[in-house]
């Protein structure tokens, strides 16, 4: 008994070979990516983001901009915790800005914008998480409602703009921050967070804000440029 051949219809032969090429494709795929976690020494997630975006994904930049935001919190967050400072300084988060906040005693003394070695240390800590951030930051001085009585200062909008200044100038120096990534306010005491009228109120307005303002990856990489022609 003959046997029958088996012949292919040109349709079949079709779908067999498209299905053959995927499976070339999927393994090529497949070597490459083992080729790259073998040779990534780094394996962070902003290195997968970047292949991600150098494949085409359109939503990655957003996800990496919270990803790394999330992070410069959490960091805050743990060096607070881990030098106790829970009872001056906390962590505000907005749609514009990462706000740090810190009672002034624990910088400065009295009437003075002449950082202590004390608020000099814990200083340092911030700087150390924020020496890597491209974002603008923006140091503000607040003081309560009552008058300055020194020689040194005309008005508590004085001494505010000092004391943020002094914070400005120790990231710049100690840290080598860029100057035109770095600004300094002083709101005296038009902006207190709640009213002066009481000793424990007129202490948390009271205050230095370290501003890290919240931009756009490629808004962000424009600043830093901008920064190394200056």
């Amino acid at each position: 008994m003959r046997r029958k051949k088996f012949i292919l219809e040109p349709e079949t032969e079709n779908e067999i070979n498209t299905v053959y090429g995927d499976l070339i494709t999927f393994i090529m795929v497949l070597f490459i990516l083992l080729f790259v976690l073998v040779y990534n020494e780094h394996k962070d997630e902003d290195f997968f983001i970047e292949m991600q975006l150098k494949f085409g994904a359109k939503t990655i930049e957003q996800e990496r901009i919270v990803t790394t935001e999330e992070l410069l919190v959490s960091k805050i967050q743990g060096y607070i915790e881990k030098e106790k400072l829970e009872d001056k300084t906390q962590v505000m988060v907005d749609e514009q800005k990462i706000k740090i906040l810190l009672n002034p005693p624990v910088l400065f003394d009295s009437g003075n914008s002449k950082l202590k070695p004390k608020g000099r240390k814990i200083l340092e800590g911030f700087g150390k998480i924020l020496k890597d951030v491209r974002n603008p930051i923006i140091i503000e001085g607040h003081t309560d409602n009552v008058p300055i009585s020194n020689k040194r200062y005309a008005s508590n909008w004085e001494l505010s703009f000092h004391r943020a200044y002094s914070v400005i100038q120790h990231f710049v120096k100690k840290y080598n921050f860029p100057p035109t990534q770095m600004s300094a306010l002083g709101y005296g005491e038009f902006q207190p967070l709640v009213p002066n009228n009481s000793r424990e109120n007129r202490a948390k307005n009271r205050r230095i804000e370290i501003n890290i303002i919240r931009v756009s990856k490629a808004d962000a990489d424009k600043t830093r440029s901008a920064q190394s022609i200056k």
